[in-house]
């Protein structure tokens, strides 16, 4: 499932999925990057000190922010996201029941596919 919570206020990243299509069917099926994580911190009721809270040490986004990026991708590659151009969201269906979707279903059909895909940066012993 999702890794441990590094500050136990901050939501992780399957927590944010519902969420994430709750605020695209709330702003008509599509949205900026922007205009999507302000509707999730309303739907999570997300506080302001648990927005201040940076990602990493350089801090330049905030963790939350960092894992409503993570709910993108891999609502995505579950097939109910598409991004359209860059830094606009799109719901590929405008029919998704909320009470039908399973985060955890979710995380392991994506972390399935992933296995399954070969990955490009690692070599076989031939090509070493």
């Amino acid at each position: 499932m999702a890794r441990k919570k590094t500050n136990n206020d901050v939501p992780t990243f399957d927590e944010l999925l519902v969420p994430t299509i709750k605020a695209l069917q709330e702003l008509g099926g599509s949205g900026s990057i922007e205009e999507i994580n302000s509707k999730v911190y309303v739907i999570a009721k997300i506080s302001d000190e648990i927005l201040q809270v940076p990602h990493g040490e350089e801090g330049k986004i905030s963790e939350v922010d960092y894992r409503l990026a993570w709910s993108r991708t891999y609502l995505k590659k579950f097939g109910l996201l598409e991004n359209s151009s860059r830094g606009i969201w799109a719901l590929l269906s405008s029919d998704i029941t909320i009470n039908e979707l399973d985060p955890v279903e979710i995380v392991k059909a994506v972390r399935e596919q992933n296995k399954l895909t070969p990955s490009k940066t690692k070599t076989t012993s031939t090509e070493q």
